[in-house]
């Protein structure tokens, strides 16, 4: 049974007779149909509610009518759809494990991240803008330059394209994650890194270079072995402060090709992710 008090308020918000809350009411009274069961302490704590929450002094049916279908419609979504379903479409991508590739006993724990090109062809295929030749070819003189490998030992022609690498618990990015996320400020894809080649006495040497990395991929060598690799735009001159041979300085077109006006290639060569020693700043 209704109390008084809840009746008494009923009736009043009826016969105010305003043209949005005197339809409201009968409406929702009529779409409820018979209650089933009548709890009065519960329609008076409402009651108090909506009496706190109208403001209005002037149109207070009105101000009533609006709370009365903003409650409503909160009801009627929170049972017809869930929220934090809907919320989760437009949350990031989970991560899983199909979201990144690792090397088996391999002790840096490296990862190579998505977004991933598969199987791309290097005879043939465009990778990231650059022809599959000349990364074929970067990529046969690191084999010829840390193991040895001849042309005809190379491996597979095909590669799997990965946009960051997650290495020492450090994030690298690259220039095709720059491109593929649309992003326009700087950002960690310049790395300092060291490269091996052997001297005029045939002696193996470290020396650093800095570059600029275009992608990541796995490729599998002549003895079917899985490597994570880099393949970067190598800038095109390097040197040493004169006041302090540890602040190196780079520069990513050479001297000529300003003073001649001519665009000079640009020079590619292929990396181990291990041979990443940290990520530069250019100034």
């Amino acid at each position: 049974m209704i109390s008084a008090q809840s009746s008494t308020f009923l009736v009043h918000l009826i016969q105010m007779k305003l043209p949005y809350f005197s339809s409201d009411i009968p409406y929702i009274i009529k779409q409820q149909g018979p209650l089933r069961c009548y709890f009065t302490c519960s329609m008076e704590s409402i009651i108090n509610i909506f009496l706190e929450l109208i403001k209005s002094k002037s149109k207070g049916g009105q101000n009533a009518s609006f709370l009365i279908k903003r409650f409503a419609i909160n009801n009627y979504t929170s049972t017809a759809i869930s929220i934090c379903d809907e919320i989760n479409l437009i949350w990031p991508k989970p991560y899983g494990r199909e979201s990144y590739m690792d090397l088996p006993n391999d002790s840096s724990s490296a990862h190579l991240w998505e977004l991933f090109h598969q199987f791309v062809n290097l005879n043939d295929d465009l990778v990231e803008g650059v022809g599959g030749p000349s990364v074929k070819e970067a990529l046969l003189k690191y084999y010829q330059r840390t193991t040895g490998l001849t042309g005809h030992e190379f491996g597979d022609s095909v590669i799997v394209v990965a946009a960051s690498l997650w290495i020492d618990s450090t994030v690298y990015i690259s220039w095709m994650y720059q491109r593929k996320k649309n992003k326009t400020s700087r950002g960690n894809h310049y790395v300092m890194f060291t490269c091996p080649y052997r001297n005029n006495h045939n002696v193996i040497v470290h020396s650093w270079l800095v570059g600029t990395i275009q992608f990541y991929f796995q490729h599998v060598d002549f003895h079917g072995f899985p490597h994570f690799l880099a393949f970067m735009e190598v800038m095109k001159e390097h040197d040493a402060a004169g006041h302090n041979s540890s602040v190196p300085i780079v520069k990513q077109w050479s001297q000529s090709t300003h003073t001649l006006g001519h665009q000079t290639q640009p020079t590619y060569a292929v990396i181990s992710v291990n041979d990443i020693c940290h990520q530069v700043g250019l100034v």
